[in-house]
């Protein structure tokens, strides 16, 4: 029994010392692979870095806290002194301190599937010459499938980050906002038709609630709509550090005003903010306008070609009667027309404030020119005033000035007024002013003098064919109202016997009376037209009838969405203009 149990013991003893020698073989092959593990990983990192590495570029910022830190555990490591418990509780400190850093109660829901402080690989490579927003670039485009794009990655280390017509899917939008959002060294980006979208702009718009840096964003062109409006309003909302925002050409419609009115109230920072070439019409207008009326931080605001028409131009006007603090204004190409001028014309009498202005392309008529400089005339603080391709014949032209000679305490020193025609009159104006204002400017286009015998000897012109072709009561009325003359006062004076009409030859020298650029030829060929039955006589109820008929198409024109050259008004008005240039002489002084 004893020998028994005794060999028993001896057999227990062999199997527990060779599962100890098992155990202690399996601990040793364990180390050695983990060992092999850690090599092939350090490696492949190694490759990577030296694959995508690049010179880096100079800072005028100290690198992040956080790299600081990381270099300091890879020397760590390297000397064999760095504990794997110490570790884990550096790791766990530094995810704390960073989301405390980043900010208490923010949405970490668009970037989940990225871990921002995950630096297991950080450990066993050297980056001294890679940037850490460098290195989040090419590993969340590895993670996310996102095409690397070497021009990103180089500007991630300069103040100024410009990507111009480069397409961005949602993925290649989603690794580039995941570099961006502990990025120090950008303070500008410029992203422009890159075809965003509206889920691409959600990514950026998490970016503007966490990064600090960034003070100038441009995205433009991007096709941005509804969703990109209000996520980045929104994001807006709770930052305190962009200063310049464009966001011109991104299709935001009426009811995208919403998010900026309510950006407006709750944004104290941005002091400029660019959205032309979108759709906010009228009713966008009159919200926009509202946020603006209570604003008392934006300096800048651009809102040109938006369809604000009568109605959002009125809102807008309104709104500058109470804002004090708003520089500058560019509300062109919005067709508002004389409603939208008189409530300009209020706010400039009683702004003191806005010292520039740009209402180019609005539809201002002569009458809507007199409108505004009812309130300029009040005006101390407007420098710059845009007044190009409006409607308006000379005669405005030379209104302004005369404007600006009678009331000293104006302050402009610039008129734009593009293009517009202008007369001696006007020119001899200008020296004057030039003479008493120092620095005073006025950009505008050739100073005609009609001569009748240089016009005798001109050869046939196409654009004077085609008036022929035209309407020539309407080409005579268009001309008229350019000239700012009366065809039918002139039709009265030069009917001395009360007739009701005029001979050809009567007629022709009324013309010729008021300068108009044609020759007798192409005047004979456009009587010829006027008179139908053919008695040699122009009737004045054909007149009337031209003078109401061109009344009624500038009517149109002006409260329609047509633009101007592709009606017949415009048709008309562009080859006048083309043979007035040829046909008079110009002096451009």
């Amino acid at each position: 029994m004893d020998t028994m149990e005794l060999r028993q013991g001896s057999v227990m003893s062999d199997i527990t010392s060779k599962a100890k020698t098992s155990q202690r073989r399996t601990s040793i092959m364990t180390r050695n692979n983990n060992s092999t593990s850690l090599a092939a990983t350090s490696v492949k990192a190694q490759a990577l870095a030296n694959k995508y590495r690049l010179s880096k570029t100079p800072s005028k910022r100290a690198p992040p806290t956080k790299v600081l830190r990381i270099k300091k555990l890879n020397e760590m490591h390297a000397a064999g002194g760095f504990d794997v418990k110490e570790e884990s509780l550096e790791k766990e400190r530094i995810r704390k301190q960073s989301q405390r850093t980043i900010g208490q109660g923010l949405n970490f829901d668009e970037f989940d599937d990225f871990d921002f402080d995950e630096e297991e690989e950080y450990y066993y490579v050297d980056n001294s010459d890679e940037d850490a927003s460098q290195k989040i670039y090419t590993d969340a485009c590895k993670e996310f499938g996102a095409k690397y794009m070497k021009l990103i990655y180089n500007q991630l280390v300069k103040e100024t980050l410009s990507l111009l017509s480069v397409v961005l899917r949602t993925l290649d939008s989603k690794a580039f906002a995941t570099s961006l959002v502990k990025n120090s060294s950008i303070d500008t980006l410029i992203l422009e038709n890159n075809r965003i979208g509206g889920r691409g702009a959600r990514y950026f718009a998490e970016v503007l609630t966490r990064n600090t840096y960034l003070t100038d964003v441009k995205i433009v062109e991007n096709h941005l709509g509804s969703e990109g409006a209000e996520a980045i309003c929104k994001a807006l909302c709770h930052n305190n550090y962009v200063r310049r925002l464009d966001l011109s050409g991104n299709g935001f419609i009426e009811d995208d005003a919403l998010f900026f009115k309510d950006m407006l109230d709750e944004n104290h920072a941005l002091r400029e903010l660019y959205l032309g070439h979108n759709e906010f019409r009228e009713r966008g207008g009159e919200v926009f306008a509202d946020g603006l009326a209570t604003n008392d931080f934006l300096r800048v605001l651009d809102l040109s070609w938006n369809h604000l028409r009568m109605a959002g131009a009125t809102a807008i006007g309104k709104a500058l009667q109470v804002n004090r603090h708003l520089e500058k204004l560019d509300i062109s190409w919005n067709g508002f027309h004389v409603r939208g001028a008189i409530t300009m014309s209020k706010a400039l009498e009683t702004n003191q404030a806005l010292s520039y202005l740009d209402i180019s392309c609005n539809r201002l008529t002569d009458a809507c020119i007199t409108c505004l400089l009812q309130g300029l005339k009040h005006n101390s603080t407007l420098r710059v005033i845009r007044m190009a391709k409006n409607p308006m014949f000379p005669a405005s032209a030379q209104r302004i000035l005369e404007c600006v000679q009678e009331n000293p305490n104006i302050g402009l020193d610039l008129i734009d007024l593009g293009d517009q025609s202008v007369t001696e009159k006007f020119y001899e104006i200008l020296s004057g002013l030039n003479k008493k204002r120092q620095g005073f400017k006025v950009k505008y286009g050739v100073v005609w003098k009609a001569d009748r015998e240089v016009l005798g000897k001109q050869d046939d012109d196409e654009d004077e064919d085609d008036l022929i072709n035209e309407d020539p009561l309407l080409v005579l009325m268009e001309y008229a109202r350019m000239e700012n003359i009366s065809l039918v006062e002139l039709f009265v004076k030069l009917d001395s016997d009360k007739s009701g009409s005029l001979s050809r030859e009567e007629f022709m020298d009324g013309l010729e009376q008021v300068n108009i650029p044609m020759r007798r030829k192409a005047l004979n060929k456009l009587i010829d037209k006027m008179d139908q039955d053919g008695d040699g006589e122009i009737d004045f109820d054909e007149l009337m009838s031209a003078h109401d008929e061109h009344k009624d198409k500038l009517k149109e024109y002006l409260q329609g969405d047509v633009p101007l050259e592709e009606t017949e008004i415009g048709r008309i008005d562009k080859s006048l203009r083309n043979v007035m240039n040829k046909r008079y002489i110009m002096h451009k002084f």
